[in-house]
C-alpha cells in the first residue's frame, strides 16, 4: 500500500498495551512492528503500559497526551474467554472526550484464537469514541510462537502500512484548525454510548436484556439513547444485540455438542422457534443444517450483511461483522 503525498511531519504512533511486551506469542512480531514503524515514520513508536501497577494519574495524563499527539494508535488487547480485559476497556474511558476522534486505530488481539468477538467489541467502543480503526487485525496467540516467523513478519509489515495509510489520508483530508471542535455533548454522548457498548456486550446472553437497561447504563433516556447508539454505532439497540447472539451461537454450534435448546438459552433467547428463525435471518440455513454442514466438513454460509454506505470522513462508522439489520 502506497502512501499518499503528503507534506505533514511524520506519523507518530503510539501503542497502548495490556501485556507484557515479554510475553511468548509476541516474540516474533513486536521486534518487526517497531521496526516497520520506525523506518515508515522516522521515530520509534511510544509504547504505554496500562492496568497495574502502571495505573495512576500521571500515567492516565500521560495517556491522554500521546494519544493526543499521536496521529495513528495501535491497541494491543489480552484476550480471555472470548473478551478484552477490564484495563483496556478502563483505558479506552479514559481517551473519550476527543483523544481518538478521526485518529486510526489498529487492534492486535493476543490470544484471541480464531474468534473475533473480542476484536468486534473493540471496534464498536472505538467507533463510539470517534475512532477510524483499520479494517485489518493481528491475531496472536499468548504462549506459543506463531506458526513460522515469515507470516508474523509479513502480517507486521501490512498492518503497519494500513496503519500509516490511514494516518496520511485523515491528516490531508482533516477540517482547518479554524473550524469548530466536537460540541461537549457529544463528547459525552460518545463516552455513554461506550459505556453501553460495554454493558450489553456483558450482558447480552441475559434473555431480561432491554432496550431500557441499557439506556440506564449509558444515563440516557429510552428515546435519546435509541437514537445516539444508531449515530455513534452505525446500527440498531436490537441489530447490535442480535449479531452479538448470533455470533455466539455460532460458535457454541461449532465447538460444542450442546443441543439446541439449550445454546437457544445461552445466547439470550426464551424461545426456541424465535431462536432458530433469527439464525435462519443471519445465516440463510437453520441451526441444526449449519452444524451437520460443519461436522461433514463444508464451510457453513457467513451472515448476511446488508449493504452499509460508506462513512463520511467526519463521521467515521463501523460496519459490523454480524447478522445486519434485522430484529
Amino acid at each position: 500500500m502506497t502512501l499518499p503525498p503528503s507534506r505533514s511531519a511524520p506519523s507518530t504512533v503510539l501503542v497502548v498495551s495490556d501485556v507484557p511486551a515479554g510475553l511468548p506469542g509476541l516474540a516474533a512480531v513486536l521486534p518487526t512492528l517497531h521496526d516497520v514503524v520506525g523506518k515508515a515514520t522516522g521515530r520509534p513508536a511510544y509504547w504505554i503500559r496500562v492496568g497495574p501497577p502502571h495505573r495512576s494519574a500521571a500515567a492516565d495524563d500521560a495517556l491522554r497526551t500521546w494519544a493526543h499527539r499521536a496521529h495513528g494508535l495501535v491497541l494491543l488487547a489480552g484476550v480471555r474467554n472470548e473478551s478484552c480485559s477490564g484495563e483496556v476497556q478502563l483505558a479506552l474511558d479514559r481517551l473519550a472526550g476527543g483523544a481518538l476522534r478521526r485518529k486510526p486505530v489498529g487492534i492486535v488481539a493476543v490470544g484471541a484464537g480464531q474468534s473475533t468477538h473480542a476484536v468486534d467489541h473493540l471496534r464498536v467502543v472505538l467507533a463510539a469514541l470517534g475512532a477510524v480503526v483499520i479494517p485489518q487485525a493481528l491475531h496472536l496467540p499468548a504462549h506459543e510462537q506463531p506458526p513460522g516467523l515469515g507470516q508474523p513478519h509479513d502480517g507486521a509489515q501490512a498492518f503497519v502500512d494500513e496503519l500509516l495509510w490511514f494516518a496520511a489520508r485523515l491528516r490531508e483530508d482533516a477540517p482547518p484548525a479554524t473550524a469548530h471542535p466536537p460540541k461537549r455533548h457529544d463528547r459525552a454522548a460518545a463516552a455513554h454510548v461506550a459505556a453501553a457498548v460495554s454493558y450489553i456486550t456483558e450482558n447480552f446472553a441475559d434473555n431480561d436484556l432491554t432496550l431500557e437497561s441499557a439506556a440506564r447504563a449509558a444515563h440516557m433516556s429510552r428515546y435519546h439513547f435509541s437514537r445516539t447508539f444508531k449515530k455513534h454505532t452505525g446500527r440498531r439497540f436490537i441489530d447490535f444485540v442480535t449479531e452479538l447472539r448470533m455470533q455466539r451461537a455460532q460458535a457454541l454450534l461449532l465447538k460444542t455438542d450442546l443441543p439446541l435448546s439449550d445454546i437457544c438459552v445461552k445466547v439470550g433467547y426464551r424461545d426456541l422457534s424465535h431462536f432458530q428463525r433469527t439464525f435462519k435471518a443471519a445465516f440463510a440455513v437453520t441451526p441444526s443444517v449449519y452444524r451437520s454442514a460443519a461436522l461433514a466438513g463444508l464451510t457453513p454460509a457467513g451472515p448476511a450483511q446488508a449493504d452499509v454506505p460508506a462513512p463520511s470522513p467526519s463521521e467515521p462508522a463501523l460496519v459490523f461483522s454480524g447478522a445486519g439489520n434485522r430484529p
